[in-house]
């Protein structure tokens, strides 16, 4: 069928990409939020298997604690220094220009930006869906510029459970 067929390449200049910021300090501030360019995703590619984005934590950043029951991610690293917490103890490993990560479905994992700069990787997620990772993040993400997007505690676990995204209660969380 017509769905299955690929479409051509694509190339995408170093900032170009879709630019999205989630839980900035401000519209023309980052602070410890996240900074995507997404070039791969439902939106702009529904046929791919994968989706791929380069994401920067900002300083003192840290994503919280949760897992994907569908989802697997494979992450590199390409500036700035964290650590990221994985598995059901959520093991601590320092992380920085050069590391790997691959986390397969049903994983427990965080990251933190312990360093100076922004933490940058780029990574893919498998499948490329609607109710993934990126689509969840185009949806609490807004343009830099924009007035950051404000939910309450309830709508985000909700668009979270939508988009594969379990976050782990902070009474379970290994300290």
């Amino acid at each position: 069928s017509a769905s299955t067929v690929p479409e051509e390449g694509r190339i995408w200049a170093p900032d170009e990409g879709d630019h999205l910021w989630f839980g900035a300090a401000s519209p023309d501030e980052l602070g410890p939020g996240g900074e995507f360019h997404i070039y791969v995703d439902p939106e702009t590619h529904p046929q791919a298997r994968a989706s791929f984005a380069k994401f920067s934590l900002g300083v003192g950043g840290a994503l919280p604690v949760h897992r994907h029951d569908r989802t697997e991610e494979i992450a590199y690293f390409i500036s700035g220094e964290g650590v990221v917490r994985s598995g059901e103890d959520l093991e601590e490993t320092a992380v920085g220009p050069g590391y790997v990560w691959y986390n397969p479905p049903g994983i427990w994992h965080s990251i933190t930006n312990t360093g100076s700069e922004k933490l940058t990787l780029v990574f893919a997620t498998i499948p490329n869906e609607k109710s993934g990772l990126l689509c969840f993040f185009r949806e609490v993400s807004a343009r830099p510029g924009e007035e950051p997007r404000t939910l309450s505690p309830e709508e985000f676990v909700g668009l979270a459970v939508e988009h594969d995204l379990i976050l782990r209660p902070p009474d379970e969380v290994a300290q």
